[in-house]
């Protein structure tokens, strides 16, 4: 038998289940307003604009032209708004002149937004932030007429999966599951085929295929069943699945995933840019391929997010040119089967035993592709960035299969076993929570930079109770206030099912009474959570007003702010809303409150804004060019850039902030307009988890300040400014 290499588990299932009856077909589920529903996608949704007012200028292509024009503006929800106007003598394509037509629109959530023309006359529109440009076009629509057009999400639409298949079937020899199972030689038959029930990802009947080829392509598909009982009823994810699956039931058959290990660039695949990288791809029942799916029957998401949720990719926004980005197109990973927490048919043939080897091989070949990945040389320019820690997975891996021939259920890594330094019940912790509910996918997370540097910089790979705890804050936030973690649906309700034990369990290690009622049972996410934001000190606008929103908290169905403390003449328009505005006439602190209400209670936060007209600017005046670049150490300075470079030191280091053309692009998918606050803009640097440890401390006036300027950046748009070389 061969030896097996190292290789992390899953607490699901090889394949994050990824298909759907019709591409971007929903089954419409009833929920609470106060049920968590954000499953299989990523806490920063890379919303492409932020909340708040805008300007649409209506241009031409040549100054001086006259007529009429018609404006439909498509918001996320659904609804329009038509905008007429005329020009007399149009200005042209500029987005000050005179003579051109302003409208303004207003996002009420972070977002997207479609702005279409109607015009007799060739039009040009532009959209303004605060003056700040942030997107133009003249003939983008179907019809050459101008369109602008930013989707909800920069990292979930159907153009961005379309993208990413172009980026991973260039020649287009993928688009059926035929052709698919064809490119991976199954036609010549498999290697290994198991079948069995991922009890604790979608609950789905998983029939699987796997096969190693001799360039060293390695392949694996399943085709996924499931018993609708009830619309949209948990009910649908149980034991028949795995049955129906046996029989291969087309009736229940709901499509398929295939996810293969191939070079980059197939046709240049011994060159070093066309390194092997993990592909996925979903097919209907039909073996069409889709680019979206309704997975849970919570409403389509799109590829490849919804299957990189678990297998450690990082979407990034598309380039400037619609292509995929290469850092994020070799993100991805395959994951192992983690055998113990599948569920098995109590017929014969299908029974754990009789699967054991077939599972084996499967967890084998997943291994060949982190040993690709692990020896990749973490100093090359082209695949040196980011480079994926596979050290924890790979102990992982060689625990799971030490000296035994079958999956060892009770191995405990050696970062969460007992000893007199760590709380006690920390094995239990990793048996009953970690492994079945977190490892499989945090395995998958980190960088080899991070293991460099510090013990707690690559945390995110939960490698040991230390960095697991070290992230306390933001499992209390994700796991009990969000409820976005677990993040699939099946193994959220799976971990709630009893909540005296896993939840209750993991509670009290995070030593956060909060958790707890009265009673002393721990409180399950869907409860409302004010989040008015950070304190921070502001200059105010001309008008002597600042801009105040709530739309960050979780589960409010209602708002309340009112001023607790402030000056004499403070006042609130619209305190019944997320949005209000706070009139602060003079310089002073202005203590805040806001009351977000649902069915299940009401919960009060405070902030407080220290006005200063001293300050440089009001936060709608920052720019990129001119106010975060400096703090990057981008245009001189060494703040960031330091380590950010490549020549900072950092081998595998994440993200550079040197300055080029594509520097604004990557800032922008580390800022979160939906929670401007956990952006990793701000996160990393003021949290020991960063690796450099902290460089915007809230203790240091200097460091704070830079803090509140980023802050403010983001909550205004986080526009470029002017600086064509900069600037898209």
């Amino acid at each position: 038998m061969r030896a097996l290499a190292i290789i992390p588990v899953m607490a699901a299932s090889l394949l994050a289940g990824c298909f759907g009856d019709k591409d971007t077909v929903s089954e419409p589920v009833a929920l609470a307003a106060e049920a968590p529903d954000a499953f299989l996608t990523y806490p920063d949704t890379q919303a492409s604009l932020a909340a708040g007012a805008y300007d649409i200028v209506v241009g031409t292509d040549v100054a001086g032209q006259s007529g009429s024009y018609r404006l439909v503006v498509t918001f996320d929800d659904g609804t329009t708004q038509a905008i007429k106007g005329s020009w007399l003598s149009s200005g042209g394509p500029s987005a000050a002149a005179a003579g051109n037509g302003r409208h303004q629109i207003t996002l009420p959530r972070a977002g997207g937004v479609r702005i279409a023309l109607d015009s007799a006359v060739d039009g040009y529109l532009f959209l303004l932030r605060n003056d700040h440009l942030i997107d133009s076009d003249t003939d983008g629509g179907a019809n050459g007429e101008a369109l602008i057009d930013r989707p909800l999400s920069l990292i979930s639409s159907q153009k961005y999966g379309e993208a990413y298949y172009a980026a991973v079937d260039p020649s287009g020899v993928r688009r059926t599951l035929a052709e698919w199972k064809s490119k991976n030689g199954f036609d010549a038959g498999f290697d290994s085929h198991v079948i069995f029930r991922d009890a604790f990802d979608l609950g789905y009947g998983r029939d699987m295929y796997a096969r190693r080829n001799p360039d060293g392509r390695i392949a694996v598909f399943v085709n996924n069943y499931v018993v609708r009982v009830l619309p949209g009823s948990s009910t649908n994810y149980g034991p028949l699945n795995v049955e129906a699956a046996i029989s291969q039931d087309s009736r229940y058959l709901l499509g398929t995933n295939a996810i293969e290990f191939s070079p980059a660039d197939e046709d240049a695949p011994n060159e070093n840019g066309s390194m092997m990288i993990t592909k996925f791809f979903t097919f209907d029942a039909s073996g069409k391929r889709i680019v979206s799916a309704d997975l849970d029957g919570r409403g389509v998401k799109h590829m490849p997010g919804m299957c990189w949720a678990c297998h450690g990719g990082k979407p990034a926004p598309l380039d400037e040119s619609g292509n995929f980005q290469v850092q994020s197109l070799r993100s991805a990973k395959m994951n192992m089967l983690d055998v113990g927490l599948l569920e098995y048919s109590p017929q014969s043939g299908y029974q754990r035993p009789q699967l054991e080897a077939g599972l084996r091989t499967i967890n084998e070949y997943v291994a060949e592709t982190y040993a690709v990945m692990a020896g990749r040389d973490v100093n090359d320019a082209v695949t040196g960035s980011a480079h994926w820690s596979a050290a924890f997975a790979q102990s992982l891996a060689a625990g799971r299969y030490a000296a035994s021939a079958t999956h060892v259920d009770a191995f405990i890594p050696a970062g969460w076993t007992a000893s007199v330094s760590r709380p006690e019940g920390v094995e239990a912790l990793y048996k009953q929570v970690v492994e079945p509910h977190c490892i499989g996918c945090h395995a998958l997370q980190g960088s080899t930079a991070g293991e460099n540097v510090s013990d707690l910089a690559n945390a995110i790979n939960f490698s040991s109770y230390e960095k697991f705890i070290s992230y306390r804050s933001k499992i209390i936030d994700y796991v009990y206030r969000r409820g976005n973690m677990p993040m699939s649906l099946r193994n959220f309700e799976r971990f709630w099912k009893e909540p005296d034990k896993a939840p209750a369990l993991l509670a009290t290690y995070l030593s956060e009474p909060t958790l707890f009622n009265a009673s002393g049972n721990v409180i399950q996410p869907g409860r409302p959570v004010a989040r008015p934001g950070n304190s921070r000190s502001v200059k105010t606008t001309a008008g002597q007003t600042v801009q105040l929103d709530g739309r960050s908290s979780y589960f409010a169905q209602r708002y309340q702010w009112q001023i607790v403390s402030a000056p004499s003449g403070a006042a609130l328009t619209d305190p019944a809303t997320a949005r209000p505005v706070l009139t602060a006439p003079v310089n002073g602190n202005y203590v805040i409150a806001l009351t977000v209400s649902n069915g299940r209670g009401a919960d009060t936060a405070e902030i407080t804004l220290t006005v200063n007209d001293a300050l440089a600017k009001a936060p709608g005046q920052f720019t990129f060019v001119d106010d975060i670049m400096p703090i990057l150490g981008s245009s001189g300075g060494t703040a960031c850039t330091s380590c950010h470079s490549s020549g900072g030191g950092y081998a595998g280091i994440p993200v550079f902030w040197s300055s080029d053309s594509g520097l604004y692009r990557r800032v922008l998918s580390r800022i979160d307009f939906r929670d401007p606050e956990n952006s990793k803009l701000l996160t990393k640097p003021t949290s020991l988890n960063h690796g450099g440890g902290v460089q915007l401390s809230m203790l240091l006036p200097a460091e704070k300040a830079d803090y509140d300027t980023l802050l403010s950046w983001i909550r205004e748009g986080a526009v470029c400014g002017s600086d064509a070389a900069l600037c898209p």
